[in-house]
């Protein structure tokens, strides 16, 4: 995993203009990823997973580890879970080609923010993010 690049680095993709999928590895997360694999299958362009390590108040730079049992450095836990996340739609999912060659990034900050500035840098063509499937009152209260 690489980080995004900085404003002074051009864009590496800036032709290939991946499909930017934001992660938190819920349910939601899946279907948004199945989804951006058919459309990248269907328009030829590569699959970018973006996870952003959002720093909690009440335990800033760390996530308690469930397999260590103890805290961890929040980057180290969202990499691990990064890679389960991939593995596990890898191999439910075998025949979607866009997920095996699909690039991966963990960056630090606020969800929103951080999603639409790597979007810019990247030239993402795409912007696929998971919906809770609320409606009504819900939907507009809770987006």
């Amino acid at each position: 995993m690489t980080d995004i690049p900085s404003n002074n680095q051009p864009a590496e993709v800036e032709q290939d203009q991946p499909i930017l999928v934001a992660v938190d590895f819920s349910d939601d997360s899946k279907a948004a990823v199945l989804w951006a694999c058919e459309f990248a299958h269907c328009i030829g362009k590569r699959l970018l997973l973006l996870h952003v390590i959002h720093d909690p108040a009440s335990s800033p730079g760390f996530y308690h580890s469930e397999s260590l049992g103890q805290m961890q450095p929040m980057k180290d836990v969202a990499e691990s879970m990064m890679n389960d996340f991939l593995a596990e739609m890898t191999t439910k999912y075998p025949y979607l080609e866009a997920l095996k060659t699909a690039d991966t990034r963990l960056l630090d900050g606020l969800p929103p923010g951080r999603i639409v500035e790597a979007a810019g840098l990247l030239k993402a063509k795409l912007i696929v993010i998971g919906s809770r499937g609320m409606t009504g009152l819900e939907h507009i209260l809770l987006g």
